[in-house]
């Protein structure tokens, strides 16, 4: 998918962080955001952008964007290097100078700065990303509006964002669930629901809702993602299905789902994952002779190098098979 706006700059900037080594210039790696407005107009002179903040403010109100402010302000025969060093200068400077002039590049890199903080464990305040989230909503919203259809419209985010947005939304609001907050979660599966690309996994969420207050609902999702499955095999969402089900859910539903998985495995480590899962199911149900087997599977294999291809006729997939009497 071609990246649009400073997506592209932030996975390279997070790629170095955590691998400094690669082999990347400064200013492509650079906090912006970090910057004196001394530095960046020192910057800008040294690219032969000879301009004070009058003109710059001037020359963005022709424009709809710092895209388009570059267009306007860069030469093109000055090479590629050069329109990219000022475009990142640029972008800070319109960030900063005009903050009710949002694009969408700009709500998307704010939207990026704020999901990397919170991967990274160090988001401070949890209130300006879910404002970020209650905003994605509405623009999403707004582009339908305008005629996008949902999927088109959630498609054009995912080209201005460093991250998967996606799989980000699936992951935070099943930590909402977790802690606890089902009702601001449930709003935001509805909300973001007919947008993203594999719905499967919004219905896994809402099985996960429905488990303590219906759990006949929850198990009639669950039973159709699995039927789903079959069709469709996804083997990470057959493993999430099969984690929560250790404890929730219907055991005959479960070892459906492992039988998927069994089909669906790829490498060793997938594998070792599901033996994992097994035994937590058999601990679960104080099944101690079943789970030692499990654990004995697993440790027997512990050596092994993950990213091996599994074969399908491993004797032990048939073990676990056998365990759990199927």
């Amino acid at each position: 998918m071609e990246l649009n706006g400073r997506a592209l700059y932030n996975i390279l900037r997070g790629n170095w962080l955590e691998n400094p080594s690669l082999d990347l210039k400064a200013w492509q790696v650079e906090d912006y955001r970090a910057l004196s407005e001394e530095e960046l107009w020192k910057r800008l002179k040294s690219l032969g952008l000879l301009l004070d903040r009058s003109a710059l403010i001037a020359y963005a109100q022709e424009c709809d964007g710092p895209e388009e402010l570059t267009e306007l302000l860069v030469n093109g025969e000055q090479g590629e290097e050069i329109w990219e060093h000022a475009y990142l200068i640029l972008f800070e400077f319109w960030r900063r100078e005009l903050p009710d002039r949002q694009t969408l590049s700009i709500f998307c890199d704010e939207l990026d700065f704020l999901m990397d903080f919170y991967d990274r464990g160090t988001l401070e305040d949890r209130v300006a990303l879910e404002e970020a989230l209650d905003d994605l909503e509405k623009i999403l919203d707004e582009s339908v509006d305008a005629g996008l259809q949902p999927k088109e419209a959630f498609a054009l985010i995912g080209q201005f964002s460093a991250h998967d947005v996606e799989s980000f939304l699936y992951d935070y609001l099943a930590e909402r669930i977790s802690a606890g907050q089902e009702l601001t979660a449930s709003e935001w599966i509805d909300g973001f629901y007919d947008y993203v690309q594999d719905v499967r996994w919004f219905d896994f969420l809402r099985a996960r809702l429905f488990a303590r207050a219906n759990v006949e609902e929850s198990n009639d999702i669950l039973a159709r993602l699995v039927e789903s499955l079959q069709e469709k095999p996804d083997l990470d969402l057959s493993l999430e299905i099969a984690t929560f089900l250790v404890r929730e859910g219907d055991p005959l539903l479960f070892k459906q789902v492992i039988l998927q998985c069994l089909d669906s495995i790829k490498t060793e480590e997938d594998f070792q994952d599901l033996l994992a899962i097994v035994a937590n199911y058999h601990r679960c149900l104080d099944q101690e002779k079943e789970e030692q087997a499990i654990e004995s599977l697993f440790e027997r294999r512990s050596h092994r190098q993950l990213d091996l291809p599994f074969d399908r006729n491993d004797q032990d997939a048939r073990k676990v098979i056998d365990n759990l009497k199927m």
